[in-house]
């Protein structure tokens, strides 16, 4: 699937599913990532909420309506105390949807911590745009990453691709993998 069919599901999804207004009704979804990026390298939808009166209530309400409507293979939710000592709220799922499997982070943030979010996507979007040549390659690398089964949880993040590409000018997965392994650390 290329990034534009990706985007064009992911909007399926959001929209036509009801994702969107579901998450409305308690909130205001601010879509951020790759897909705000539209830079989707895979399935994956990351959708903060702001909503300073999130409860145990809603989390619960929120897990049933997910649970019915995307009858997810793995899901997870929780509320939480983050490095600031704020309450966030976390639904974390994926689900089988037009036979693809999808990923989704659902977090329930304050304004601030959500527009730095948005703040960095659209930073790094704009970069991207300003160099196709960057964009197709931090969409290269997180697919081939993925297919080596080097992306995600305590492996490659998106962060470090586009730390490597936009600022250390990495064009291929192998440059990527050369430089970690010479450096001994994260990029």
């Amino acid at each position: 699937m290329t990034p534009q069919e990706r985007k064009a599901q992911s909007e399926k999804i959001l929209y036509q599913l009801g994702l969107y207004s579901r998450l409305a009704e308690i909130g205001t979804p601010h879509v951020i990532g790759s897909c705000r990026m539209d830079m989707m390298a895979w399935n994956d939808l990351d959708i903060d909420v702001e909503n300073p009166g999130m409860s145990r209530e809603k989390l619960y309400d929120l897990t049933a309506w997910i649970l019915k409507t995307f009858s997810p293979i793995w899901y997870e939710a929780k509320e939480e105390i983050n490095d600031e000592g704020k309450t966030v709220w976390f639904h974390g799922f994926e689900a089988m949807i037009g036979g693809e499997l999808w990923n989704f982070d659902l977090w329930f943030f304050d304004l601030k911590t959500i527009q730095k979010a948005e703040d960095y996507c659209d930073r790094i979007a704009r970069q991207a745009r300003q160099n196709p040549s960057a964009r197709e390659a931090i969409i290269c690398i997180k697919e081939d990453l993925i297919a080596r089964d080097l992306y995600g949880f305590d492996k490659y993040a998106s962060m470090d691709v586009y730390r490597a590409v936009l600022e250390q000018g990495i064009e291929t997965t192998d440059e990527l993998l050369q430089r970690y392994i010479k450096q001994e650390n994260r990029i």
